[in-house]
């Protein structure tokens, strides 16, 4: 496609093969402008009419020009223009510098693999013309049902991989709610269209309520707070040239970390920590969602049952899976026989990749806390990784950390799969994993399964 052609979609510049042929599939259906050559990006920024809804993908240079050189072009030539730098490399992986210089957001794959999915869809939609319709999730606990809503409420029917519409009558009747609540489902779906109404609704909600302020914020929105904090927390670790080996910086990381956890590990009598765990089931599908997620049900079951301190298992938790890199997803141990042997030999090790980039950045956690990191992938039967123990030598907290691991992907919709109840989620767990029998026995007696 020549650059005066201004009805393409999307720039993609500076692809090589290998990362080509992972994004490809995602590109299918969409008028995609490749940018491989300087004299290409000059007649992009020449050619084509400015306006605010560029969108662009870049990943290395384009012939003598860096990555930043050409997010500067793009970003000073068409004002709004989105600008998304994505890479397989952490050593590419400088997000200061790389947002200093025009870029709107950074991927690095496979851990920002969601969120490069989600900008392509959004791309794929607002190009349709309406024909395609992006739904948000929202938590149920955000919806009072007999309420009119200004908003249409769907849910997800894994099995038919198909959205059902719950409010028909504009508000979200008593029977369905207990619907939900019988069958664990956590989150329903609004037209990404109707996000501000969601948002507006629920804040008026909570005022009329509880009579407190503006300040006040919904769980859909606590959640995706809590998702960016870890996001940025990763970005903050995972950059090379980000304070690297500096002392001062690696107690700015924990301290940040430590606020992350303190947001969801709750301490307080008289709540239900039963029912606080199962409204976290189901909702992960991303690196970030998946610490956060597992990094609060290991410190719910730490106060459920008695095993290790809350606090040590919610750092673990946060942490436990940052080190998996070169990978296409992130996977639970459950599914290692479908990895290639190169996959099998970096998830192996990721325990120990995990810890070895907390010390680079001087990241001070307790001893306790990388034990528990490092161990919460052995067995009982000695066949786990990544030192294969005796099992006297592995503490309960790691198996801890391993049972919330298990827990949060078990509990995830697939489609075409039905939804794993609590007590089939625990019997996976106890048969397949070889975890310490005492503490899924204290794990079962707490979830009362």
């Amino acid at each position: 496609m020549e650059p005066s052609d201004s009805s393409f979609d999307l720039v993609v510049a500076g692809f090589g093969p290998i990362l080509m042929d992972i994004v490809g599939p995602l590109l299918k259906g969409l008028k995609v402008l490749l940018i491989r050559t300087g004299e290409e990006l000059e007649a992009l920024v020449d050619n084509y009419e400015a306006n605010s809804g560029l969108k662009a993908l870049v990943s290395a240079e384009v012939n003598c020009l860096s990555q930043l050189e050409v997010a500067q072009l793009l970003s000073s030539s068409f004002t709004g223009a989105e600008i998304v730098f994505v890479t397989l490399e952490k050593s590419q992986f400088n997000v200061k510098e790389l947002k200093k210089n025009g870029f709107t957001d950074c991927y690095l794959l496979p851990t920002d693999s969601q969120y490069l999915t989600d900008f392509i869809t959004n791309v794929r939609a607002r190009t349709s013309g309406g024909s395609i319709r992006r739904f948000k999730s929202v938590k149920v606990i955000d919806i009072q049902p007999g309420v009119d809503l200004p908003f249409e409420l769907m849910t997800y029917l894994p099995l038919n991989n198909k959205y059902v519409v719950l409010t028909g009558s504009g508000k979200l009747s008593d029977k369905k709610a207990a619907l939900l609540k019988r069958q664990h489902v956590n989150s329903v779906f609004i037209d990404s269209n109707q996000i501000e109404k969601f948002y507006e609704f629920t804040a008026d909600r909570l005022i009329a309520m509880t009579d407190v302020s503006n300040n006040s914020v919904s769980q859909t929105e606590r959640a995706e707070l809590l998702r960016s904090s870890v996001r940025e927390l990763y970005h903050s670790v995972l950059d090379p040239s980000h304070g690297a080996n500096e002392f001062t910086h690696g107690r700015d990381l924990l301290e940040q970390s430590k606020k992350v956890v303190e947001s969801y590990v709750q301490k307080k009598t008289g709540i239900d920590l039963k029912a606080c765990l199962e409204s976290m089931l189901g909702e992960g599908d991303d690196s970030y969602s998946h610490a956060q997620t597992v990094s609060t049900l290991a410190s719910l079951l730490s106060m459920g049952t008695g095993i290790g301190q809350p606090e040590d298992l919610a750092i673990a938790g946060l942490f436990h899976d940052i080190g998996i890199t070169g990978m296409a997803e992130l996977i639970s141990p459950l599914e290692t026989d479908r990895l290639s042997d190169d996959e099998k030999a970096v998830y192996f090790q990721h325990p120990r990749t995990s810890l070895n980039l907390l010390k680079e950045k001087r990241i001070s956690v307790p001893p306790a806390v990388f034990e528990i990191i490092e161990k919460h992938h052995e067995r009982m039967d000695g066949k786990g990784f990544p030192a294969g123990l005796a099992a006297h030598r592995i503490p309960e907290e790691a198996h801890l950390l391993a049972y919330a691991d298990a827990l949060e992907f078990l509990s995830r919709t697939r489609r075409g799969q039905p939804r794993l109840t609590s007590r089939e989620i625990h019997k996976v767990i106890s048969s397949k994993l070889s975890l310490n029998p005492e503490v899924t026995h204290k794990v079962g007696k707490f979830l009362e399964i």
